[in-house]
C-alpha cells in the first residue's frame, strides 16, 4: 500500500515520494524490504515505512520524521499511522480475517 499527498497524484501515479509505504515481506528475499528498501525510502522523502512480515507474524515501523526505525508490533497490535493524526490500523482483524 501506497499513500501519497493529494498533490502529488496525477491520473496515472504518484509524483516524487509516498508519504506512507507498507511493504509485505518477500520470502524469497526479505532483505530487499528491511535493507535496500528501508534505505532508499529514508533518503527519497518517504515520511514513514512498515515493513509486514506474516512469517514472523510483525509489523515494523519506521517513522523517518521522528526518527524512529524498527519499532516492531506484533501482529495482535493496533497501530498508529504516525503522520495522521486519527488513523490506526488493527492487526488483529487483518490476522483474523486471513485465518
Amino acid at each position: 500500500m501506497i499513500v501519497c499527498d493529494k498533490c502529488k497524484l496525477d491520473q496515472n501515479r504518484c509524483n516524487g515520494a509516498p508519504d506512507f509505504v507498507i511493504e509485505i515481506v518477500s520470502i524469497g528475499n526479505p532483505s530487499d524490504d528491511y535493507i535496500r528498501k528501508l534505505y532508499h525510502y529514508k533518503n527519497h522523502g518517504v515520511r514513514e515505512y512498515w515493513i509486514v512480515d506474516p512469517r514472523h507474524q510483525t509489523v515494523s515501523v519506521n517513522y523517518f520524521e521522528g526518527n524512529l526505525s524498527a519499532v516492531e508490533y506484533p501482529f495482535d497490535s493496533t497501530i498508529k499511522v504516525n503522520i495522521f493524526d486519527d488513523l490506526y490500523i488493527n492487526f488483529g482483524e487483518i490476522a483474523a480475517q486471513l485465518n
